[in-house]
């Protein structure tokens, strides 16, 4: 069953000296520089809350695991919408939760799309979806959000890759949603471990009671450099689309007929039809690393990056993509 076996495990086995196109995260631009210590502030107005609707936490992962933790008496069940990143389904099992999947992959591609939401069930998405880069529609977020109220459920966003496309949730406005996001991806910053939760007062009040027993202090010069990239988000992003826009255009040259995803995406996943892992290890022979799907919860599928390599490498990566998939047998 996919997701039974650790990624991380997985990525920890991919050579140093690889074509990456296994992560999911910009690299390229580091600039020096220190802003403010008002993280929270800063947070609130790019998502139009309030400052009060705003923890700011060690990291993503610390973000999922924490939400998680305050629900675990809330809630019966996490169900991941598959194919998805595996954190929080391997997350919820360690506390306790039932973890569920709900597999959206079929020939026609992925169906983002509403569903019926149970009680005292807390549902995981990340927008945009991780690994196919595909954007959950607005109509379909607030639809499924509505339907968490007065239902004891739960919509939890992993909200990191909105910054590629510049669309955040705005304001909350209806459900029990609840936000996560980190400077990981887009910034290309996973050194200063910092990311957020944002959700209604109410939730974000429970979950401040018990914040300063788990979290360790975040120090000012970590919230001082979360700050000064925030206060830089057009300079990152117009250096990230010009890299994005090189990298996608020998991605989709290449490998047009196996993407699930769009042009400019970060990330993208190519249909292999079965055995997901035992092709990433036979690319891995050719020197060129990619995620499994199965570690997403579809076998069927693996998932390339294109934000961490230059152009040259990325296209030989990509042509032994192509040339091992006309001859992929499984």
């Amino acid at each position: 069953m996919p997701m039974d076996v650790s990624m991380f495990r997985y990525v920890e086995s991919i050579p140093e000296e690889a074509i990456n196109l296994a992560s999911s995260a910009m690299r390229g631009m580091n600039p020096e520089g220190l802003g403010g210590v008002e993280m929270e502030e800063q947070i609130a107005k790019l998502y139009g809350v309030e400052k009060e609707q705003v923890i700011v936490t060690p990291s993503n992962t610390f973000a999922s695991f924490f939400t998680l933790y305050h629900l675990r008496k809330k809630i019966n069940t996490l169900v991941t919408i598959a194919p998805e990143y595996p954190a929080c389904h391997y997350q919820a099992r360690e506390i306790g939760i039932t973890a569920a999947l709900d597999n959206r992959v079929s020939s026609e591609g992925v169906d983002l799309s509403p569903w019926d939401v149970d009680e005292k069930t807390a549902y995981f998405i990340s927008n945009p979806n991780n690994p196919t880069g595909l954007t959950w529609s607005d109509e379909s977020i607030k639809s499924i959000a509505r339907e968490t109220e007065g239902n004891e459920s739960y919509l939890l966003i992993d909200d990191t890759f909105s910054f590629f496309n510049g669309t955040f949730p705005r304001k909350l406005e209806a459900g029990n949603t609840i936000i996560m996001g980190s400077v990981s991806k887009f910034f290309g910053e996973c050194g200063i471990k910092m990311g957020w939760i944002i959700a209604g007062k109410n939730v974000i009040d429970e979950m401040r009671e018990r914040i300063g027993i788990m979290v360790p202090v975040i120090s000012s010069s970590v919230k001082r450099r979360g700050t000064y990239l925030l206060s830089n988000m057009n300079v990152f992003k117009e250096y990230n689309k010009k890299k994005l826009e090189e990298n996608s255009k020998i991605l989709f040259e290449n490998l047009d007929e196996y993407i699930l995803g769009y042009k400019g995406s970060i990330i993208n996943a190519l249909a292999v039809g079965g055995e997901s892992t035992k092709f990433s290890f036979s690319l891995m022979k050719d020197g060129v690393s990619t995620v499994p799907g199965y570690y997403f919860g579809s076998d069927s599928l693996v998932r390339i990056g294109i934000g961490t390599e230059d152009p040259d490498r990325t296209e030989k990566g990509i042509k032994l993509i192509a040339n091992r998939l006309s001859n992929w047998k499984r």
